[in-house]
């Protein structure tokens, strides 16, 4: 069985169960179970061993998924601008954001252990949203700073469009809890990232 570190700053790694199917959750598979025996059709196909998803639907796990994935990025990104970033202010911003995603990713990653919810360490999305920060490594600067906010602004804005759905919609009480108790700190790196570039970059 493969695995996968979520959210892994230096010396700390969370280290989660991958699964392919973990997408389909158990839910479906309970409802089929209980329609083949009162219709008396054919036995529903049982879900793998390594495929435990208690996660009450989809919506939920891709949530958990794009979580932690831009979790990840966003500190990987934030660790180099605390290095290359030229203003002291931006370099402040992203040490504040590796404390803040990892301290998120310590208690995301015991719910998504707690819902056996996993994804294999290959996901496409995960590639896209690592590509999205790439740039970065050949910039310097202030062209740093510039496209290091600008990537915060985007990304931030992005995930809590799907807290917001998230809070408002999700069917996993214990998910929707965690989106709706990170949703202020979000909310506060969107302000601080916004600000930073407005006051920096007026043009």
């Amino acid at each position: 069985m493969s695995r996968l570190s979520i959210l892994a700053p230096a010396g700390l790694a969370v280290v989660l169960a991958v699964s392919p199917l973990a997408a389909q959750g158990t839910a479906g598979s309970q409802a089929g179970s209980q329609t083949g025996q009162q219709t008396g059709g054919s036995k529903p196909r049982e879900m793998k061993p390594t495929d435990p998803s208690q996660i009450a639907g989809e919506r939920d796990e891709d949530f958990v998924k794009e979580v932690a994935q831009v979790s990840e990025v966003e500190i990987a990104a934030s660790k180099l601008a605390v290095t290359k970033a030229s203003n002291a202010e931006v370099k402040a911003f992203a040490q504040k954001l590796i404390d803040d995603h990892t301290a998120t990713g310590k208690a995301l990653a015991t719910l998504v252990k707690g819902k056996n919810a996993s994804w294999p360490p290959d996901d496409p999305g995960m590639k896209v949203k690592k590509q999205k920060h790439e740039s970065l490594q050949t910039l310097t600067g202030a062209e740093f700073d510039k496209e290091y906010l600008e990537d915060m602004i985007s990304d931030h804005e992005s995930t809590l469009a799907r807290v917001g759905r998230q809070v408002n919609g999700g069917k996993d009480a214990d998910i929707k809890a965690f989106a709706t108790t990170m949703q202020p700190t979000l909310v506060e790196h969107l302000k601080m990232a916004r600000d930073l570039k407005a006051r920096l970059f007026k043009q």
